[in-house]
């Protein structure tokens, strides 16, 4: 992976000058990471974030009980743990690979060392923190005010948006589904057999149609 063409088309760092660009892809280090790897743990020390190139990575918190709850799922594009940056915190959750991946590597010393040197630099971080805010804002929203059906249909529409197409395969086994929805196997398979009972969508093993987009949204604005 050339990791200065990468960045010149980045969204994150878009508008930097070639001289930053060059700047950042040179303390930039790129990882392959093998399905099933375990990239950081919970309370582990922040060595710096990264930015995924290929497949997916999920971001999840342990209970006290061992339950694993997934906050999110990390695919090309996105940023994982940018705001142990500026924080002095350790990292506070666990990031596994769910797919083979790929990965750019920002060692935490030298990415502050060159924000001091470029203050638009840490910017473009501050922004994703930022954003990785509200999307959390969204997700306690919806663990607190839409049913479980309700959540299914949302996850569904999206997925139907990233996809293009109103026929695509579920990008998560289910029970990392239900984990993500906040909720158990058995209830989200409960409401996928509702959407199916009522022709709002059609589901042969991870392969999703969408036949009515209308009632599909209607269940996922509660």
């Amino acid at each position: 992976m050339d990791a200065e063409a990468y960045l010149k088309k980045s969204g994150l760092f878009f508008g930097l000058n070639s001289f930053q660009i060059v700047r950042l892809a040179r303390i930039a280090i790129c990882q392959k990471i093998k399905k099933n790897t375990l990239i950081f743990s919970e309370g582990d020390k922040a060595a710096g974030f990264y930015i995924v190139l290929e497949g997916r990575i999920k971001i999840y918190k342990l209970s006290a009980e061992g339950k694993e709850y997934i906050l999110h799922i990390a695919i090309a594009g996105d940023t994982i743990a940018e705001a142990t940056i500026f924080s002095g915190k350790d990292y506070p959750a666990y990031a596994e690979a769910i797919t083979s991946a790929q990965v750019l590597f920002f060692p935490k010393i030298e990415f502050l060392s060159l924000s001091k040197e470029y203050p638009e630099v840490g910017m473009r971080i501050l922004q994703a923190v930022a954003d990785r805010q509200r999307r959390f804002a969204d997700i306690i929203e919806d663990l607190s005010l839409r049913s479980v059906l309700s959540r299914l249909a949302k996850y569904i529409l999206i997925l139907c948006r990233e996809k293009g197409s109103n026929t695509f395969e579920l990008d998560l086994k289910k029970s990392d589904l239900a984990m993500k929805l906040g909720t158990i196997p058995e209830t989200l398979s409960r409401n996928f057999k509702k959407l199916k009972s009522k022709k709002i969508i059609f589901l042969k093993e991870k392969i999703v149609t969408i036949l009515n987009k209308e009632s599909l949204r209607k269940i996922a604005n509660g």
